[in-house]
């Protein structure tokens, strides 16, 4: 594992009435000093990653670790929050990492149908294949299995510590005209997943 000046953990979001408020101010500055060429940069989302950078995910000691592969990743720092979500993209390739916590082990077992039902929310046309087990290269159990979503296809993937008090939910999709390399990046990155917190 590298060393934890490696791991980035990006800003707690603020409330949506104090982002509101910062980006309110940010408008008029823009506008009064130096026109609105500048209020696109005051506003850009998107954090570029580099290659290699570690995220944790999850709150207090119950976290995963995933390695973003490959350079170009940009995080979406209004989306994410490193207790609970990082949403990436690069060249038309979407990754959702998502904590899930379980009050009991039993839980694993509803989370792919869990999993299947978030993504029907608001595409009726959502499809989750059949999981099957898959191991990460940190040694996590998973399932894995296909998704598509607005016309657009990937994967997603469950992974479980091996106490199962939470787990990591990874959708990737790719639009139609998405680079290949990008896809097996985001499918490198999904399968980086470690639990260091839990040993086997």
């Amino acid at each position: 594992m590298d060393s934890a000046s490696d791991i980035r953990r990006p800003p707690r979001r603020t409330s949506r009435r104090a982002r509101s408020s910062v980006i309110g101010v940010l408008l008029v500055m823009a506008a009064l000093t130096a026109g609105w060429p500048l209020i696109g940069r005051a506003l850009n989302d998107h954090e570029r990653l580099p290659d290699g950078t570690l995220l944790e995910l999850g709150p207090d000691d119950d976290i995963a670790v995933l390695r973003v592969t490959g350079a170009g990743w940009a995080l979406s720092k209004a989306e994410s929050d490193p207790d609970s979500i990082y949403v990436l993209t690069r060249d038309g390739v979407d990754l959702v990492a998502g904590y899930v916590a379980l009050t009991a082990p039993r839980e694993a077992e509803e989370l792919w149908e869990g999993l299947r039902k978030l993504q029907s929310v608001g595409d009726e046309n959502a499809r989750l294949g059949t999981p099957h087990p898959v191991v990460s290269a940190g040694g996590a159990q998973g399932e894995t299995g296909t998704l598509t979503r607005g016309g657009r296809t990937g994967t997603a993937t469950v992974w479980l510590p091996p106490d199962m008090s939470y787990a990591v939910e990874i959708t990737v999709l790719a639009g139609p005209d998405a680079d290949p390399r990008v896809s097996a990046d985001a499918a490198a990155m999904v399968r980086s997943v470690a639990f260091p917190g839990k040993a086997p």
